[in-house]
C-alpha cells in the first residue's frame, strides 16, 4: 500500500512540474515575432478615433468629454482643402496646439503618411494646390562674366 501512495505522489508531482518545464522551455510570449506593421485604419482606430471619431467627424467620445476642445471635421471638404498634406504630417509629428499628442516618436514616417492619406480620404477633397511661383526670374550674368548692376570703381579716389 505504501508503494502505491508513493507512486501517486510522484505521479502528481511530475504532472505539476511538467507544465512548468514546457512553459519555461518555450520562448517568451511574442519573442521573435516581428510586429507586423499596422494598417492605417487600425492605427486610426487605435490612436485617433477616440477624439476624431470613427468617421472623422470630430465626434469621438473623448472629444465629447472635453467639451471646450473643438475637433476638426475631416469630412468637411472646405476645411480639408485648407490643410496641406505637409501640414497634416507636421501636426501628426509634433502634436496640435489644443491637446493633440505628438506621434513623431511613436509612429514611423510611412505610417504617418498612410494616416494622412486616410484622413484626406474622409472628405475626398484634394490637398490644396501650391500656388505657382510668380517670382521674377533670377538675373543672368552678362556674357563677359561681369556681375549685373552698378560697378564699384576699382581705381584710386579722385
Amino acid at each position: 500500500m505504501r508503494t502505491n501512495v508513493l507512486f501517486r505522489l510522484r505521479y502528481w508531482r511530475c504532472m505539476a512540474v511538467l507544465p512548468l518545464l514546457i512553459v519555461g522551455a518555450a520562448p517568451a510570449f511574442g519573442a521573435g515575432d516581428e510586429k507586423a506593421p499596422a494598417s492605417a485604419q487600425s492605427t486610426y482606430a487605435e490612436r485617433c478615433a477616440l477624439c476624431h471619431g470613427v468617421g472623422g467627424k470630430g465626434d469621438g467620445w473623448q472629444a465629447k468629454m472635453v467639451f471646450w476642445m473643438k475637433m476638426p471635421n475631416f469630412t468637411d471638404s472646405a476645411y480639408m482643402q485648407t490643410r496641406s498634406d505637409e501640414a497634416l504630417l507636421q501636426i501628426l509629428k509634433a502634436g496640435g496646439k489644443t491637446g493633440m499628442p505628438a506621434y513623431g516618436l511613436k509612429l514611423t514616417e510611412p505610417q504617418m503618411k498612410e494616416l494622412t492619406v486616410l484622413v484626406r480620404g474622409f472628405s475626398n477633397a484634394p490637398a490644396p494646390q501650391k500656388p505657382a511661383s510668380t517670382a521674377a526670374p533670377a538675373p543672368q550674368k552678362p556674357a563677359g562674366g561681369a556681375a549685373p548692376g552698378p560697378q564699384k570703381p576699382t581705381g584710386a579716389k579722385r
